[in-house]
C-alpha cells in the first residue's frame, strides 16, 4: 500500500516520540537550565492492575506541572484518559553539597481501565513546555508490544548504508500477559522492515518490504543491514519499522530516514592549466553522486610552486564547490580536492596550474622626460639633478619587493633605492649610468644612458647698454627735429592777404 500522505506519516511519528518519551515542545518561553532532569522511579513497562502509583525527582521546582494519563493501545490513538495541574505530594531536599532537588508523588485510580498507556509530566512555568514520560501496562487487556528508540542511539539522526553492514539498536517492551504463556524472557518477535524513495522527506513510490536479521535478548532488539544483501539503489528512503508479538500484537511503528550511498561519486576537475603571476585561478568541482538529495564534503589542499603544503581559508572557497585564489609566486601550483560522501566514498582529484612569471617594466625618467636605453642626457653642471624609477611598474605581490642597483661607468654605487641625484656620485671624471631592477623571482631589466654636463657660459651686459644706448639716442634725435621743425616753419596770418596793386589793376 502507498504511503505517500504526509500528515499521517507526520502523525505516527508524533505517536512514536510521545510513546518513548521525553518529549519536548517549542514555547516562546525562557527555556529551562540545560541539566534540568525529571526522573522516574519507575522503569517503562511496569504493569498496573488499576491503582497507578508513579513517584520521582526533579532538579527544578514542580510549581507549575501537568501530569496526564494517554491511552497509546492503538497505532494512531492517543486517547487523554485522566490529567492534573499539580502533583500529588512535592517534597524538597537539600544535599550535602548545598543544591536542592525535589521528590515528588502522584497517583491515579483506574479500575475498569485496560489499556497500553503512557504517563507524561510538563513542566509549564518559564520553559519550552518539557515533557519527560513512562510507558505502563494498565488492567489485564488491550497491551501491546512498544518499540522504543535505545538510549545509546539518537532517533532523529539518519541510517546510513554504505558498504559495510549496519546495526540498529532498539528497546522493546513486551506486555506482561506474554511473561504469563511463556517462561523464557527472551521471547522472539516478528520483524516488519519498509522502505519507500523519499528524496525529499515524501514518498513518491509504495513501500516495499526488506528482509533484515533480528535479535532480542533482554529487551534489546538488533536489526542488521547487510550491504550485500539490499537490493536499494543509492539514494534517500523513507523506513517504516514495527515488529509483531508471536499472538500478533502489533507495536507502534517508528519512522526513521536511511541514504543508502555505496558508490563513489562522479567528479569533474576543471581549471585553466596556465596564467600570468598575480591573476586568479579559478578551480570549479562537479560532484555527482548519483541520485537527489546526497550529501558530501569536499577538501581542498594546494601545494605551492615553493612546496609548501596548506589548507585553503574560507575566503577562498566559493558557492557550487569552486576555489578562487590569487597565484602569488611563479611555478606550479598542485590543487588537490578529496570528495567524501556520506556513504564513506571518497575520490581524490588534482590539478596542476603553471604560474609564469611578469617581468617589471623599468620607467626611468629625469625631469619629467622618460630615458630611453643608450639615450644621452644633457645636464648642466651647477645644477642638482635626480634621475627617478619610481614610476616603473610591476605585478601587486612583486611591486614591493623589487631591488634597484645603479651602476657608473660599470661599478657599483648603490642599491635598494628608486632614485639618483647628483650629490651620491663623488667623481668627476665619469660618464655612464647603468640602473638594473631585478624582481623576487629574479626577472631583471636595465638601462644605460650617458650623461653629458653642459658648461654655464657668463652672458656679457655690453651688448644691452649699446642698445639701450642707441635706443635712446634715437629717441632723443627724433624729438630735436620734430622740435626744430615746428620752430622753423612761418606762421599763417589770421588776416586776409590783399594781393599787391598791380596785381589788382590787373
Amino acid at each position: 500500500m502507498f504511503r505517500g500522505n504526509s500528515v499521517s506519516i507526520c502523525l505516527v511519528s508524533i505517536l512514536s516520540i510521545l510513546i518513548i518519551a521525553p518529549v519536548t515542545l517549542n514555547s516562546s518561553k525562557a527555556e529551562l537550565p540545560e541539566d534540568t532532569i525529571l526522573e522516574f522511579d519507575q522503569a517503562d513497562g511496569l504493569h498496573f492492575m488499576d491503582y497507578i502509583n508513579v513517584s520521582g525527582s526533579s532538579s527544578v521546582p514542580l510549581n507549575s506541572v501537568e501530569i496526564s494519563l494517554w491511552n497509546v493501545t492503538a497505532t494512531g490513538q492517543y486517547d487523554l484518559l485522566n490529567s492534573s495541574s499539580s502533583l500529588l505530594s512535592v517534597t524538597p531536599f537539600e544535599t550535602d553539597l548545598g543544591s536542592t532537588y525535589w521528590l515528588w508523588n502522584h497517583e491515579f485510580n483506574h479500575e475498569n481501565e485496560s489499556c497500553t498507556c503512557l504517563v507524561r509530566i510538563s513542566l509549564l512555568e518559564q520553559t519550552d513546555l518539557k515533557s519527560y514520560g513512562l510507558t505502563i501496562y494498565l488492567g489485564p487487556l488491550n497491551h501491546r508490544p512498544v518499540l522504543m528508540f535505545s538510549s545509546e542511539s539518537d532517533q532523529t539522526s539518519q541510517i546510513i548504508l554504505g558498504a559495510q553492514d549496519v546495526e540498529l539498536r532498539y528497546d522493546v517492551l513486551l506486555p506482561p500477559t506474554l511473561f504469563s504463556l511463556e517462561t523464557n524472557s527472551n521471547l522472539d518477535v516478528l520483524t516488519t522492515l519498509s522502505v519507500c524513495p523519499a528524496p525529499f522527506g515524501i514518498c513518491t513510490d509504495d513501500y516495499s518490504p526488506l528482509t533484515v536479521l533480528h535479535e532480542l535478548i533482554d529487551g534489546e532488539l538488533t536489526l542488521t543491514l547487510e550491504a550485500l544483501s539490499i537490493d536499494l539503489a543509492d539514494g534517500l528512503y523513507l523506513v517504516d519499522f514495527h515488529i509483531q508479538s508471536m499472538s500478533l500484537k502489533e507495536s507502534n511503528t517508528l519512522i526513521q530516514y536511511l541514504a543508502v550511498d555505496r558508490h563513489p561519486p562522479n567528479v569533474t576537475f576543471s581549471s585553466i592549466s596556465e596564467l600570468l603571476e598575480s591573476e586568479t585561478i579559478i578551480v570549479d568541482l562537479n560532484v555527482d553522486d548519483g541520485y537527489e538529495g546526497s550529501v558530501y564534503s569536499v577538501t581542498w589542499t594546494i601545494i605551492e610552486p615553493d612546496g609548501e603544503l596548506r589548507a585553503v581559508s574560507s575566503t577562498e572557497i566559493l558557492d557550487d564547490n569552486r576555489l578562487s585564489f590569487n597565484a602569488e609566486k611563479q611555478g606550479v601550483y598542485q590543487i588537490f580536492g578529496l570528495i567524501r560522501d556520506i556513504g564513506g566514498n571518497f575520490v581524490n582529484v588534482q590539478q596542476n596550474v603553471s604560474v609564469s612569471n611578469v617581468e617589471p617594466q623599468l620607467d626611468l625618467r629625469y625631469d619629467g622626460f622618460k630615458i630611453s636605453n643608450n639615450q644621452t642626457v644633457t645636464v648642466k653642471s651647477t645644477d642638482e639633478w635626480c634621475f627617478s624609477a619610481n614610476q616603473t611598474t610591476d605585478t601587486v605581490n612583486d611591486i614591493d619587493s623589487l631591488q634597484y642597483n645603479w651602476f657608473v661607468d660599470g661599478k657599483s654605487l648603490l642599491s635598494g633605492r628608486s632614485y639618483l641625484v647628483s650629490s651620491d656620485i663623488k667623481t668627476n671624471d665619469w660618464e655612464d649610468i647603468t640602473l638594473t631592477l631585478t624582481d623576487n623571482d629574479g626577472a631583471s631589466s636595465s638601462i644605460t644612458f650617458s650623461v653629458e654636463e653642459q658648461e654655464t657660459q657668463e652672458s656679457s651686459s655690453f651688448p644691452s647698454i649699446t642698445i639701450w644706448t642707441t635706443l635712446l639716442f634715437l629717441l632723443i634725435l627724433s624729438i630735436i627735429i620734430i622740435i626744430r621743425k615746428k620752430i622753423l616753419t612761418p606762421q599763417e596770418s589770421d588776416f586776409v592777404r590783399w594781393s599787391d596793386k598791380k596785381s589788382y589793376d590787373d
